[in-house]
């Protein structure tokens, strides 16, 4: 089948609905028009590199060049990666829409939903991910190795305020390798650990520090964002420390200002947090995790999901379906399988179906769910077939 035309059997089911049209190449041209003439999608796709947007009153608003890689938990964002394989011409597209811990569902919907014009806009080819804040894939981290996490929104932001007015935050750095990033947590002495890095960002004054158990990696990664926020800072930084555990040590004047932030110096870091804690418990799940494939279609108007089968998934059955969209639930991933032959309105619903199912089933929210086109699978999507579990780093 050609990719600008749905095949006949397609046009017989929908001749007699609304939806006849849906998938056609003169519908997708309209879809595209329409697309090219929003306002926030100037531009997109059209240089290689990184775009950014985020949702603001359910709007997309652009992100300035310089703030790239700094993320607000409040917020969802939309981020373009537009790149050329080696020995290539071709413009390929992956879409990311990174929703932070604390966004709305509302916002969470609008992320996946103004995807679609962005989808429409670039014709159907962008991998879609959905990236939920401290769980991002790969993908993600190679794209923002050191990204930057911030509490509250958009409005609540630290932009342009006097020295004496900076908010005093901690910010949690953690990871091996190329793979360290760093997020803001709350200001609290049980928010801190002895396996990784901390910055107290006290306005004027930064303190670094290194638990025991902190690696070389997560030490270098704090030191650089100290000193990416003391550039953005021109001068108004007035001292730095780096604060080590010193337990049943006389304490320095600069230690025990940094303590003071905590209520005091705790007689003991814990060695696992909260929430490595709660990640064994997910692996306990996801033991325990019952693979299936999820027919989802609005063939008789309204969105409808029945299973397909499950356990041990057969891939022979994507041939069958090929007409319709799948969600491939394999417990550490969710993906969103678009048939060829599927028409427009299931393609720009299902990554927000997808959403509703993952929301229904009570799952994580966290839940990676990554959209695909068939015939465009990436190697790792192969691995959900003939097993009972995928293995752990399929979506790392």
């Amino acid at each position: 089948m050609a990719a600008e035309d749905v095949d006949e059997e397609t046009k017989k089911k929908l001749a007699d609905t609304n939806m006849e049209n849906y998938g056609g190449k003169e519908h997708r041209d309209k879809q595209k028009a329409i697309a090219d003439k929003q306002a926030e999608w100037f531009g997109a796709g059209e240089e290689v590199g990184i775009q950014v947007w985020r949702i603001e009153k359910f709007r997309v608003k652009h992100v300035a060049e310089e703030d790239y890689g700094s993320f607000y938990a409040g917020d969802s964002y939309i981020i373009l990666h537009t790149y050329v394989e080696e020995g290539g011409e071709e413009r390929l597209y992956n879409v990311h829409f990174w929703l932070g811990e604390h966004t709305t569902q509302d916002e969470a919907g609008s992320a996946a939903i103004k995807t679609v014009e962005l989808d429409d806009k670039l014709g159907d080819l962008p991998v879609q991910y959905r990236q939920v804040q401290g769980h991002e894939t790969k993908e993600f981290l190679s794209i923002f190795p050191n990204a930057n996490i911030l509490e509250g929104g958009v409005e609540s932001g630290f932009n342009h305020v006097e020295p004496t007015e900076y908010e005093h935050r901690l910010i949690h750095v953690s990871g091996r390798s190329k793979k360290v990033k760093s997020h803001e947590i709350p200001l609290n002495v049980q928010n801190l650990n002895n396996n990784d890095c901390f910055l107290l960002d006290a306005g004027t004054v930064l303190y670094n520090f290194y638990p025991d158990g902190a690696s070389v990696w997560e030490k270098r990664g704090c030191l650089e964002k100290q000193q990416k926020i003391e550039e953005k800072r021109s001068g108004k930084v007035t001292h730095k420390h780096i604060i080590q555990w010193n337990e049943g040590d006389p304490e320095s004047p600069e230690a025990e200002a940094f303590w003071a932030h905590f209520g005091g110096k705790p007689e003991a870091l814990p060695e696992k947090s909260e929430y490595q804690m709660k990640k064994a418990k997910e692996e306990a799940a996801f033991a325990e995790h019952v693979n299936k494939m999820l027919h989802i279609t609005n063939e008789h108007g309204a969105v409808q999901t029945e299973e397909v089968c499950s356990g041990v998934l057969d891939k022979s059955i994507l041939a069958k379906e090929d007409d319709d969209v799948l969600v491939i639930d394999v417990g550490r991933i969710i993906y969103v399988w678009i048939g060829t032959g599927a028409n427009r309105e299931e393609i720009s619903m299902a990554m927000k179906n997808a959403q509703d199912f993952l929301t229904e089933s009570g799952r994580p929210f966290h839940t990676p769910i990554t959209r695909i086109f068939s015939g465009r699978e990436p190697a790792a999507f192969w691995k959900c077939f003939n097993c009972e579990h995928v293995a752990k780093n399929i979506c790392n």
